[in-house]
C-alpha cells in the first residue's frame, strides 16, 4: 500500500465538534484506504497538505478551514482539493479544483454549495455549480461507477454535511470523497445578565432616588401654596 501526504500545516485553537471539514477520504480495492485528512475543527481551525497520493488517486494542494462566532451566531466550514486525478474501475475522473462550503446562521437554515473547475469524467465536462445531490452514472450504457456532485446530507443534530464530489463503485469496493464540509445548527451566546447594584453602590442609588423623589414632592407642594 502506498500513501503519500506531504507538506502538512495546521493552526490550533480551542476544540469543538460542531463544525468540521476534511479534504479526502479514500477507500479503494485491495485495501487501499486513506483519511479522512487533512482535517479541521475548532480545535484545529485550518490545515493543508501539498499533495495526496493513494493508489489510483492523486491531488495537488488540499486545504480545509472552519470558523465560528457565537457572539453573532455564525459558523462555516470549507474544503478544497486542487489537481484531482482519480481512476476507479478503469474510469478516469479529473478536476482542476473541487470546493465545498457549508454556512450556518442562528435561526436560519444551514446552506451548502459546491464549485468545480475543469471537472471531467470519461471526457465529459461536469457542471461548475452543480445542484444539490446531482447523480451521474458512468458509462451511461453499462454503469460501473456513480459520481455524486454537491452531495448534501442532513445530520441527526440538524447540521449539514456537504461533499463536493463523491465517486462510488456500484459493485465491489470503491468510495472516494473529495472536499467535505460540515456545520450547523449555529448557536448564539445568551445575553449577559444585567448586574444588580449592591453595597455602597446600592445605598448611593437608593439615596439619589429618594432625593429626587423628595425634590419632586417639594416642588408639588410649592405649586399648591
Amino acid at each position: 500500500m502506498t500513501t503519500l501526504l506531504t507538506g502538512m500545516t495546521s493552526t490550533v485553537h480551542a476544540r469543538s465538534d460542531t463544525v468540521n471539514a476534511y479534504g479526502a477520504s479514500i477507500s479503494l480495492p485491495l485495501g487501499l484506504d486513506f483519511g479522512p485528512a487533512p482535517e479541521a475543527d475548532l480545535g484545529n481551525q485550518s490545515a493543508s497538505v501539498a499533495s495526496i497520493g493513494v493508489g489510483t488517486v492523486s491531488t495537488g494542494v488540499v486545504a480545509v478551514e472552519v470558523e465560528q462566532n457565537t457572539t453573532v451566531g455564525t459558523e462555516a466550514a470549507r474544503a478544497s482539493v486542487d489537481g484531482l486525478s482519480a481512476t476507479l474501475l478503469g474510469i478516469g475522473v479529473s478536476a482542476g479544483s473541487v470546493r465545498a462550503e457549508c454556512t450556518a446562521t442562528a435561526g436560519l437554515p444551514t446552506t451548502g454549495s459546491t464549485t468545480l473547475a475543469d471537472a471531467q469524467v470519461l471526457g465529459a465536462t461536469l457542471a461548475g455549480n452543480p445542484a444539490a445531490n446531482t447523480l451521474i452514472r458512468f458509462p451511461p450504457a453499462l454503469p460501473l461507477i456513480e459520481v455524486r456532485l454537491n452531495e448534501q446530507i442532513t445530520n441527526d443534530d440538524g447540521g449539514l454535511t456537504v461533499h463536493g464530489m463523491r465517486i462510488l463503485a456500484l459493485s465491489g469496493v470503491g468510495d472516494i470523497i473529495l472536499s467535505s464540509a460540515t456545520c450547523g445548527p449555529a448557536t448564539l451566546d445568551p445575553p449577559n445578565p444585567v448586574p444588580l447594584a449592591s453595597g455602597a453602590g446600592l445605598y448611593l442609588a437608593l439615596g439619589l432616588t429618594a432625593a429626587a423623589g423628595g425634590t419632586l414632592l417639594l416642588r408639588r407642594r410649592r405649586q399648591l401654596v
